[in-house]
């Protein structure tokens, strides 16, 4: 009679049973599995490094823009009130605006144009504008076969001309490397509409040189400066009688307030030509009269005290300057006798100037000289891979690399010291899929260990090294938000990175035969 063999099924351990048993080995490996997590959270750190960076760099460089455009208020306006710009810089602007924009407010106001007609010419200066960007950025010597020496909106003239696009369409074919932005039909269609376009352009240009014509009867032989700093809202209802966009509430008191400040810098500026003020700075900086300039001058005036004894000292030379004229005046024998003994002193207007407004000038230009180098800083920030610059986007890809290449490494170590563990696990009755997914279970705790410390970590560098360049005056611009966003996603990428690496080492083992394990070994 025949013996019956059942052959069951190989039994699963549950979940929780396999994630102990990964527990426990990393426990029993803690100093290998140590130096793996240090591996780990070093790749992840350098990706969070890179990352935290690009974000902050981003969010500086649009707060600066942001600052710098309110800083330059005045300098706008001024230039605005005073020349009526020319064609292509209309064309600029108006491709920059949008309907509610102050630009765009303008020209519907200067203009006898239809709301139609001003979408078309919005939509036109914007096609413009891209057309112009594409060949600003191209080499000169590119530049140079498409569209020989023209710039500007000279560019439109010389494609209008058969010889100029004929020449242009033929290199274009001819420069594999550069992708034109739009067919040639299309650039064709924008060239038959130039002269209608260049003919509006004009038409905003006149209109607008009328406005200024009408504000600068209203200054009669004043700088524009000193008229904006007037604290009466007369000038400011002559610039909106005049068409432009001159809001009362947000972009008034901004103006007057940057316009007094520019007067009262020039004001305290020009006490370098007094020598008792060059000798009140040289006694504090420790050098000689000769060696005293502006910039001196401004970083002692953020201190409160010192701005009280330089005040002090414009007044006395005030003084001095207003009694020697007084004696010149007065052609008396005892006043002749006075101005031989008398010191003359420097005329100085000190008037509505106290300590505290000195001190607020000089936080200024503190101020001022950081944006401008944090603009320098982020040249080229918001461009590219997520806004994050072509060069640090490189970088997040080569980090992204790196941090793959040593996770791998790790993982691997990992794995193949521990085959005759595998072939072990195999002779107790292990399918391939439980020492799989072990290893894979034990590589992702380790990924998670790892990838804590390194975001963390990196999170810390990345914020330090901004802080430093930067300084503290953009701490409210650090993207908090976008910060642990990318600390989270370099937790869930390390993980990820740990537990694929450890997919095709543990695969070959678990398919290994007990015996060719230990063999290995």
């Amino acid at each position: 009679m025949k013996k019956v063999i059942n052959v069951a099924d190989q039994p699963w351990l549950g979940l929780s049973r396999i994630v102990q048993i990964t527990v426990d080995g990393i426990r029993y490996r803690l100093f290998r599995a140590s130096v793996t997590v240090a591996v780990i959270a070093v790749a992840v750190a350098f990706l969070m490094n890179i990352l935290s960076e690009s974000l902050i760099k981003r969010s500086v460089a649009q707060n600066t823009r942001e600052r710098i455009n309110e800083m330059r208020m005045i300098h706008e306006w001024s230039s605005r009130l005073t020349a009526p710009g020319n064609p292509e810089s209309i064309l600029r602007e108006m491709a920059r605006s949008t309907a509610d924009s102050p630009i765009y407010r303008e020209v519907v106001a200067m203009t006898d144009f239809t709301p139609e007609e001003i979408a078309a010419l919005h939509q036109q200066c914007r096609q413009g504008a891209a057309y112009l960007d594409f060949f600003a950025k191209l080499d000169y010597a590119r530049r140079r076969n498409l569209i020989h020496t023209a710039t500007g909106i000279g560019i439109f003239r010389r494609l209008s001309t058969p010889a100029g696009m004929e020449q242009f369409t033929r290199n274009m074919d001819l420069i594999r490397s550069v992708k034109f932005i739009s067919t040639y039909d299309e650039l064709q269609a924008y060239l038959n509409e130039w002269p209608t376009l260049q003919a509006n352009l004009r038409k905003v240009v006149e209109a607008r040189t009328r406005a200024v014509a009408q504000v600068r009867n209203h200054l009669r032989g004043r700088p524009i400066a000193r008229v904006l700093a007037e604290t009466d809202r007369t000038f400011g209802d002559v610039i909106r009688n005049a068409g432009f966009a001159f809001d009362a509430d947000a972009v008034a008191p901004t103006v007057m307030a940057q316009a007094q400040a520019e007067l009262d810098v020039q004001r305290i500026q020009e006490t370098m030509d007094s020598n008792a003020c060059k000798q009140l700075i040289a006694q504090r900086a420790n050098v000689l009269p000769a060696d005293v300039n502006v910039v001196m001058m401004w970083n002692f005036l953020g201190n409160q005290r010192f701005a009280e004894r330089y005040l002090e000292r414009m007044r006395q030379e005030n003084e001095k300057a207003l009694a020697y004229e007084e004696k010149q005046r007065d052609r008396s024998p005892e006043a002749v006798k006075a101005l031989a003994t008398m010191e003359q002193g420097t005329r100085l207007n000190a008037e509505g100037l106290v300590p505290e407004r000195l001190v607020e000038l000089a936080r200024a230009r503190d101020e001022q000289a950081s944006l401008l180098r944090a603009e320098r800083l982020t040249v080229g920030a918001g461009l590219g891979f997520m806004g994050l610059g072509e060069r640090l986007a490189w970088l997040l890809f080569v980090s992204l690399l790196v941090c793959g290449i040593g996770i791998a490494n790790a993982m691997l170590m990992t794995v193949t010291e521990r085959f005759t563990e595998i072939a072990t696990l195999k002779c107790l009755g292990a399918l391939d899929g439980f020492i799989m997914l072990m290893f894979v279970l034990e590589s992702s705790f380790l990924g998670l260990v790892g990838g804590i410390i390194g975001a963390i970590l990196g999170a810390l560098i990345g914020l330090s090294r901004m802080l430093a360049a930067f300084g503290l005056n953009f701490a409210g611009a650090i993207p908090a938000t976008d910060i642990v966003v990318a600390i989270f996603a370099s937790v869930v990428m390390g993980m990820l990175l740990a537990a694929f690496a450890a997919v095709l080492p543990s695969f070959k083992a678990a398919r290994l035969a007990p015996m060719e394990a230990m063999r290995i070994e």
